[in-house]
């Protein structure tokens, strides 16, 4: 049964309030319930995909007992556990937590006043029978105001990274325009550069917090203070975006830093150490004032998750994770030179991707357009139009040396893991980047046979997108990813990172499974536009969530070594 994570994080958080409404959980049972259901809701891979892997043991928090019941759920629908801790608790209260401000008490002490529905909570705030019932006036007016936003659909979803990161960054433009902010650092998931993003919250560090609290509150497109605080303040954007500050001293600002970026895992696991080492973590200036504290490196953001990040840590063993630097090319980009490709084609000519490389400083440019449609070619004019966009890339490249331009195809996988193309036509490129974009629906045993076929071909150097799941619409198709990564590992098979925002594929938990079995990565931006290339960031933090290092991702090498390995 297939289930966004966010459902499944507010079904167990609605167990959890059932434990607590019913008294018939301890404290250690609702915790788990609500740490996993953290852990769930940031988690960047879809949990019925970990499930269907047999990898549920990658979320961190998640105990045998909730296991079992996440495994009774996926195969049946419904956990009868979870029925009877429900049981006796009118639904409207589960429905009604979702509204900031109000919690479990309230939520049964609402449904015992007779409100069935959300549209029950408004008709009654509005005709005072709330107030009347002795709820205060400022709880009805702010249960008012959240109703409306959601209207508006102000909370709905999950922001994908690169929306985020853009609204962040302007953000952060403008605070650190004021004078009494000192440092401004946006916080939590999106700081960790998880695939979607819930909220947008900042820190900042100031002598005079009420001077950037107000700074804050008249920032450009500001719509409402819905809370303006001595320290802290929460607006919201013309744009419908709601936005959270909180203010800390500079002596503190790192210890205020660390906290909310998290994970919460990260920070459980933090704190017992630190308890129980009697270490102080409080009064830190900086982030790494805090962890040298405790004796350790400083994880970055990225890998905050408590999956093994404190013990390497500990050990001054944490890897030298790939930077957006590091990049010296880009694999997988599209041009409009094809004429009716298979799939979409690029928007820019072949000149002007090369430009825009050397504009980025790469070393390197793959021009990977889609190959062209079967149907709408003959076999003759598929090879004649190839070799027409060898001969010019042979050109740019005898014209200038700045850019080596790579000769690539991306190549239809068919469902029995053949080709798109011959073998007489992939051996006019430099190599192919194989892709599957039909038949998402075969069996575990058919979908990894059909990619094991693939990769066996010599012409066929790249796995693009390897899950092929779009963020938000489409999951990841079941694979036995432990046959592939060692096929990849022992027969020098490169899986691409891809960086298009709905895709970030492959999966972070992915690329540290792939790096066991020494496998090597490429991070494309699969740009059908020259301006997408500038999402390589968002595929650099997938492979850095990842752990990989500059050493596993192969477009990180200088010409020389690349055309190497490549056998170029």
């Amino acid at each position: 049964m297939e289930i966004s994570n966010q459902q499944l994080a507010g079904m167990l958080r609605s167990v959890a309030v059932a434990y607590t409404l019913n008294k018939t959980g301890n404290i250690f049972q609702i915790r788990a319930y609500e740490n996993a259901a953290d852990s769930i809701e940031h988690s960047t891979t879809e949990i019925f995909d970990l499930w269907q892997e047999g990898n549920l043991n990658h979320i961190p928090g998640l105990g045998e007992s909730l296991k079992a019941h996440l495994d009774e759920f996926f195969k049946t629908g419904k956990v009868k556990h979870w029925d009877d801790v429900k049981k006796g608790i009118p639904e409207v209260v589960f429905e009604l937590l979702d509204i900031p401000g109000i919690g479990a008490k309230t939520a049964l002490s609402l449904a015992k006043l007779g409100v069935k529905s959300k549209d029950d909570l408004s008709a009654m705030i509005e005709n005072g029978v709330l107030v009347s019932a002795g709820f205060s006036e400022k709880l009805s007016k702010k249960i008012s105001d959240v109703l409306k936003w959601k209207k508006l659909d102000i909370f709905a979803g999950r922001m994908s990274l690169p929306y985020a990161d853009a609204q962040a960054e302007k953000v952060l433009e403008y605070l650190k325009k004021c004078p009494d902010i000192e440092n401004a650092n946006v916080l939590g998931s999106l700081r960790r550069m998880v695939a979607t993003v819930g909220d947008l919250d900042f820190a900042v560090a100031s002598r005079n917090p009420q001077k950037a609290v107000d700074y804050f509150c008249k920032m450009p497109g500001t719509s409402k203070i819905i809370n303006h605080g001595e320290n802290k303040a929460t607006v919201l954007l013309n744009s419908g975006l709601q936005l959270d500050l909180l203010v800390e001293s500079p002596g503190n600002y790192g210890t205020l830093l660390q906290h909310f970026t998290g994970s919460k895992n990260h920070n459980i696991h933090l704190n017992e150490f630190a308890k129980k080492n009697k270490i102080n973590i409080t009064g830190c200036r900086s982030e790494e004032e805090l962890y040298k504290k405790l004796g350790m490196q400083t994880p970055p953001p990225e890998i905050r998750e408590d999956l093994g990040e404190i013990e390497a840590a500990l050990k001054n063993s944490l890897p030298d994770l790939v930077e957006l630097k590091d990049i010296k090319g880009d694999l997988h980009t599209h041009s409009d030179f094809i004429s009716k490709p298979s799939h979409d084609m690029g928007v820019n000519s072949i000149e002007e991707i090369v430009a825009q490389a050397h504009k980025m400083g790469y070393q390197y440019i793959g021009i990977t357009d889609h190959q062209p449609s079967q149907s709408g070619h003959t076999a003759a004019q598929v090879a004649s139009e190839i070799l027409k966009k060898k001969k010019i890339i042979e050109q740019i490249n005898s014209s200038q040396k700045s850019v080596r331009v790579l000769n690539l195809l991306e190549v239809d996988i068919l469902p029995d893991g053949s080709l798109g193309l011959p073998d007489e036509v992939l051996e006019l490129l430099d190599f192919a980047v194989a892709s599957i974009h039909s038949s998402f629906h075969l069996s575990k045993e058919a979908m990894t046979n059909r990619i094991l076929k693939a990769l066996s071909s010599p012409y066929v150097k790249v796995l693009g997108h390897p899950t092929g799941r779009l963020i938000g619409k489409r999951d990841s198709y079941e694979v036995d990813w432990e046959k592939v990564f060692k096929f990849a590992g022992e027969n020098k098979k490169v899986l691409e990172i891809n960086s298009f925002p709905n895709r970030l594929d492959l999966r972070d938990d992915l690329v540290r499974q792939a790096l066991s079995f020494g496998v090597k990565f490429s991070i494309n931006t699969d740009a059908h536009e020259k301006s997408s290339m500038q999402n390589m960031k968002y595929g650099v933090s997938v492979a850095r969530r990842g752990w990989a290092t500059k050493e596993d991702i192969v477009n990180t090498w200088d010409w020389t070594t690349f055309a190497k390995w490549f056998n170029i």
